[in-house]
């Protein structure tokens, strides 16, 4: 067969596998889904719109009805929680705990990411028009839904606003279940069965939306250590230059032998996240004196290199809790007295003389109240 003979062949196989490729193809092309053209329940939304938040879900005790009026049904009373847009991100807008810091992670992925997400087309309605016995059995009513209302930056025109119900898949198991929730827009009785692939926290307990770190730092980036605890009597101060190693003390009580390099960075190292366990009250609400918070018995100042700033860290550590073990504590940072756990406290309550510092040579008991750094090179 010459070479004019075999193109020939080529090209007729060539056309015949080509059918059923085609045939896929277009087959595939019916089925395919555009996301992006599917309409959305909430069309246009945009985070960046929203200014304050509103979580609200059925109280477990509700008004009784007035027997004076029998017909008269009394109106659905909620436990509910508001956040705030602030410039740092978002705040409490309600209840005893005004101001305190919320997670922004949490605030886009249990709000922002499900209200733009969720579906309004014909594939995802699963009750038209509900009447309000059907409302009730998806759990849409307002005795029973979850409610997420999102105003604008004033506050005062609504952006988004959507009722949780039950859950799709109660009663159902294996792979087959339902993975979704049943909602709705408060305006409309069409009810949509919302399906997503990771959980969906809602509630209202404002501990859970609290932002309790005060602080990443980077270690490398501190430049300088001040303790104060009753332990240690006095305040000992250390301090590294830009591109250091070694750390040395520039202030404190005389009588001490060489920085011991390891133990003051192991010291720096707990300071790197700086979290609370729990927020308490405003401190300008309460009496810091009773919390032993007027005089703290350990207090830590922390300078850190924040770009062309030096940001400064200040906390100090009152009382343990009568019934917890936890210590009351403050930071210039927060409005707040807040507290830490006992093992984030007990770092700090050091001899700072007898563990910093190696033993002190005749000289320096003499009053050299400088210790030099040690070699790093002897193992610090």
């Amino acid at each position: 067969m010459n070479l004019s003979k075999s193109n020939v062949v080529l090209a007729v196989l060539a056309a015949v596998l080509a059918i059923p490729t085609t045939m896929q193809l277009s087959a595939d092309a019916e089925t395919f889904v555009d996301v992006g053209a599917i309409p959305t329940m909430f069309d246009g939304f945009s985070s960046d719109n929203v200014g304050l938040i509103s979580l609200a879900v059925p109280a477990k005790d509700q008004p009784k009805s007035d027997p004076n009026q029998p017909n008269a049904q009394p109106k659905v009373a909620y436990d509910k929680i508001e956040l705030r847009r602030v410039d740092k991100g978002w705040v409490v807008h309600s209840g005893s705990l005004v101001n305190a810091p919320v997670m922004k992670e949490r605030v886009e992925s249990d709000v922002f990411q499900h209200l733009r997400l969720i579906r309004a087309d014909k594939d995802a309605m699963v009750q038209p028009n509900a009447t309000p016995e059907q409302l009730a059995e998806f759990g849409l009513d307002d005795k029973q839904a979850f409610v997420i209302q999102c105003r604008d930056q004033s506050g005062q025109a609504v952006v988004a606003d959507l009722l949780v119900g039950r859950d799709a898949g109660i009663g159902q198991s294996g792979t087959d279940a339902v993975r979704g929730v049943f909602v709705r827009k408060s305006d409309s009785s069409d009810v949509v069965l919302y399906e997503f692939d990771k959980g969906w926290r809602r509630d209202v307990a404002t501990d859970g939306w609290l932002d309790k770190v005060l602080a990443k730092l980077e270690p490398e980036k501190i430049r300088k250590v001040s303790l104060r605890n009753t332990a240690s009597g006095g305040t000992f101060t250390f301090e590294r230059g830009p591109g250091k190693a070694s750390w040395q003390m520039i202030a404190g009580p005389g009588g001490v032998g060489a920085v011991r390099q390891i133990e003051v960075e192991n010291l720096v190292q707990r300071l790197r996240w700086l979290a609370v366990q729990d927020y308490r009250v405003p401190v300008q609400s309460t009496n810091l004196g009773q919390l032993g918070l007027a005089n703290p018995a350990i207090e830590l100042e922390v300078v850190v290199k924040d770009g062309d700033r030096d940001r400064v860290l200040k906390l100090g550590v009152g009382n343990k809790l009568a019934d917890k073990n936890e210590y009351y504590v403050v930071c210039n940072e927060s409005a707040f007295v807040m507290t830490w756990s006992a093992g984030m406290v007990t770092p700090f309550e050091i001899d700072a003389k007898a563990t910093l510092f190696d033993p002190a040579s005749p000289d320096q008991k003499n009053g050299d109240d400088k210790a030099p750094a040690k070699d790093e090179k002897k193992g610090g």
